[in-house]
């Protein structure tokens, strides 16, 4: 079975910063793809942060996390 996501709508739109934790982020993505796509949710993920579309707080210049 393929899944494909749709491109978003507004492409002008800023980008937004949101803080969260791998976990959390795993979370969101499975919501939008289902609980039986955890290959995809890996993907997703990996995807994300080889992009540089998500990121660790340690390249920030942060050396904690609360």
């Amino acid at each position: 079975m393929q899944t494909m996501l749709k491109p978003p709508r507004n492409t002008t739109q800023k980008s937004t910063t949101i803080t969260t934790n791998l976990y959390e982020l795993m979370e969101a993505v499975q919501e939008q793809v289902g609980s039986e796509n955890d290959e995809l949710v890996v993907a997703t993920v990996m995807h994300l942060l080889r992009t540089g579309n998500a990121t660790f707080l340690r390249s920030k210049g942060v050396s904690y996390c609360n």
